[in-house]
């Protein structure tokens, strides 16, 4: 029953993610467009937001689930996590950078 509420709590978590992602490929090309700079959309960062949760979620269970004890797969979803955590940071910087470049170049 551990193991479930954990993979439960590892699944909320990711979906989180999951969810801003999707939010972003929908929102931002509207705030693009009205920012005038729609055609050069940075849909190579994007679609990214929403794929590498989805696989990092995936793979996270299945390793996780794999474990025998709670502990370890309340391990491997921490792991998973922190890779999530640090793509996700390396996408925004990387939106924020390709921002800062079309506005102001």
């Amino acid at each position: 029953m551990a193991k479930i509420i954990v993979a439960a709590v590892f699944v909320a978590l990711v979906g989180w993610d999951i969810w801003e992602g999707v939010g972003n490929l929908l929102g931002l090309p509207a705030y693009y467009q009205a920012l005038g700079v729609a055609e050069s959309t940075p849909w190579f960062l994007l679609v990214p937001g929403v794929v590498l949760p989805l696989g990092i979620l995936g793979a996270g269970l299945w390793w996780g689930w794999r474990r025998k004890s709670t502990v370890e797969s309340a391990l491997v979803y921490v792991l998973a996590l922190a890779i999530q955590a640090a793509l996700a940071v390396s996408l925004l910087a990387g939106e924020q950078a390709w921002r800062a470049t079309v506005l102001l170049g």
